[in-house]
């Protein structure tokens, strides 16, 4: 089978929008005490990497912690690639002497590769990479509230640890983490991936993570192991969960040896775009924002006819590098009126004490699945810069109020959602580099029909990056204020936690929006003729005739100008 791994995107200015149906696809087997004992083809989907966690004995990361493990864990290693069942053979028959074993590991060239003979389990003490992957990525032992006690390993000459409680639901506990923040152990690996461990345990918490990729077990991504109490370990990856039963119970406090392998399939996906607004259109948003007037007007086609207000921080932007104008939120905490507000109905909300900040059944949104659509672009170090937990958007004017409507912050360096009753941070770094960046969220606010369940996906670049699956109370979105405001928390009389940032082509849809409907809107937003890098202001200072190209004419160009500008009969200023 021809394995293509990766994306081509083709960009046609006067195609409408096409689409080849994409066959992604995630082949994960397990060995236990080196015999296969499970295999399982997930169609659709391959390993995304939408996080840059790994994390040992929990799920979740550090200072958020559920489905602890209690037990056992030796020499974790992760390869990059698809381990042959021969070669798990191997490293299992190794096991009655560690340098024999430690030599099967190197063989097949361990990234990570963790002992457990460091002389320190304190917490945040550096654990030791034996790996190929060196240190840069910041490998951490976390202890949390719990404990980590070295134990003899699963054979003479080798160390190992053990996670001593307390079991906690939440936060509590002890945990390995592993920050990689350069991807060796995930994006790197396009998809192929083995994961080595020895166990030990004989009881433990409900449905405990021996490892975890990510921190949500439905994750795309979110390649892992846990085991149930059921005697079945359960294989995560390509956002479904398969069991896998054993004829022999391994809770039996000896140790065992496991191994699940991921083989990722990614086939060609063509995609051919239109226009920017061309793609927008088909998909009918109910709100759309896109500065192209400085009389804040709702663009979108349904005639809807939706009130829009500009705080006194808004200017309306040329050239700098969005579809047409953008709108520039240029301010900072408690400065004055600040951001983009948005309302249902052609009027503005009223005023209650001065402010817009008005509860009660009024939805600026539709009510149901909602996606939220925007490009926003960071501002030049020495302007003002995101704060932590600055808001993206917010549909309500604290987050302290439950149950959540819509909203995403930047918290300390990763997207954070809010939505039904429930929050989640994703991993998802938001990007503050001083380019143009696309996120959209998708509300899925009665997945698989349970109307207590609410899913969350956050696309970031045309990718999903992660998910955030909230089991509420509800999840319909609510309560809501009659307005939703951009880039800034509570409302434009008083706004704080703010993302100063250009904004542009802000889209709100009643209804799910689909991976390959974000990826067209992300591609068709990519300029297409030279036209549009000079119109948006891309184009090199140095290229004169704007033709996209710096030459012996652009050079001419400028002689001739320069000469002009020399003449003492013409009036203009200098050029240089």
């Amino acid at each position: 089978m021809n394995i293509i791994k990766k994306l081509t995107i083709v960009l046609m200015l006067s195609c409408v929008a096409q689409f080849a149906a994409a066959a992604d696809s995630v082949l994960k087997t397990m060995y236990i005490d080196g015999v296969q004992v499970a295999q399982a083809m997930v169609d659709g989907n391959g390993l995304t990497w939408p996080s840059d966690y790994i994390t040992i004995g929990a799920e979740g990361n550090r200072g958020y912690m559920y489905n602890e493990y209690l037990g056992k864990i030796d020499d974790f290693a992760i390869y990059s690639g698809v381990l042959s069942e021969t070669r798990v053979a191997a490293h299992y028959s190794a096991r009655t002497n560690y340098t024999t074993y430690s030599s099967a590991v190197t063989a097949d060239g361990a990234k990570l590769w963790l002992k457990f003979d460091d002389s320190s389990k304190a917490n945040n003490a550096t654990a030791v990479n034996s790996g190929t992957v060196t240190s840069k990525n910041g490998t951490y032992i976390v202890t949390g509230d719990g404990t980590l006690a070295t134990t003899a390993g699963f054979v003479a000459g080798s160390n190992a640890v053990e996670f001593v409680g307390p079991v906690s639901p939440d936060g509590p506990g002890s945990c390995i983490d592993v920050f990689d923040d350069a991807g060796d152990f995930g994006s790197l690996l396009e998809g192929d991936v083995s994961v080595e461990l020895w166990v030990n345990y004989t009881s433990s918490a409900d449905y405990p993570r021996f490892f975890q990729h990510n921190g949500n077990w439905e994750a795309l991504g979110g390649y892992g192991v846990s085991v149930n109490d059921s005697n079945q370990l359960i294989m995560l990856g390509g956002g479904v969960t398969n069991y896998a039963s054993f004829p022999a119970d391994i809770n039996n406090g000896s140790w065992h040896h496991v191994v699940v392998t991921y083989d990722s399939t990614y086939e060609e996906v063509i995609i051919e775009t239109g226009a920017y607004a061309e793609e927008i259109i088909l998909d009918n948003p109910a709100y759309w924002l896109r500065f192209e007037s400085e009389t804040p007007i709702d663009s979108a086609v349904n005639g809807a006819n939706h009130w829009v207000g500009y705080g006194s921080a808004a200017s309306i932007v040329s050239k700098v590098g969005g579809v047409g104008n953008s709108v520039l939120l240029n301010g900072t905490n408690g400065a004055g009126v600040y951001g983009v507000a948005l309302a249902k109905g052609p009027n503005a909300p009223p005023l209650v004490n001065g402010s817009y900040a008005v509860y009660g059944d009024q939805y600026a949104l539709v009510p149901g699945d909602i996606t939220i659509e925007m490009w926003y672009k960071t501002l030049p170090v020495g302007q003002p810069q995101p704060s932590d937990y600055g808001l993206f958007f917010q549909q309500h004017g604290s987050y302290t109020h439950e149950p959540c409507a819509p909203a995403v912050s930047n918290a300390t360096g990763q997207i954070r959602v809010f939505g039904g009753s429930g929050a989640g941070y994703t991993g998802v770094n938001p990007r503050f580099d001083r380019q143009w960046h696309h996120l959209v969220v998708t509300y899925d606010a009665n997945y698989l029909g349970d109307p207590d369940a609410m899913f969350v996906k956050v696309y970031m670049d045309g990718e999903w990056k992660d998910d955030t699956n909230f089991t509420a109370a509800r999840s319909i979105l609510g309560p809501e204020l009659s307005h939703m405001l951009i880039g800034a928390q509570n409302d434009m009389g008083n706004t704080y936690n703010l993302i100063p940032a250009y904004y542009d082509e802000i889209a709100i849809y009643d209804g799910l929006l689909s991976a390959d409907r974000i990826a067209a809107h992300y591609a068709a937003w990519q300029p297409q003729t030279c036209e549009d890098l000079v119109e948006r202001g891309y184009a090199s200072p140095m290229d004169f005739n704007e033709d996209c190209k710096v030459n012996f004419a652009d050079f001419a160009e400028f002689a001739v100008n320069w000469m002009k500008c020399n003449d003492p009969e013409l009036s203009c200023p200098p050029n240089w």
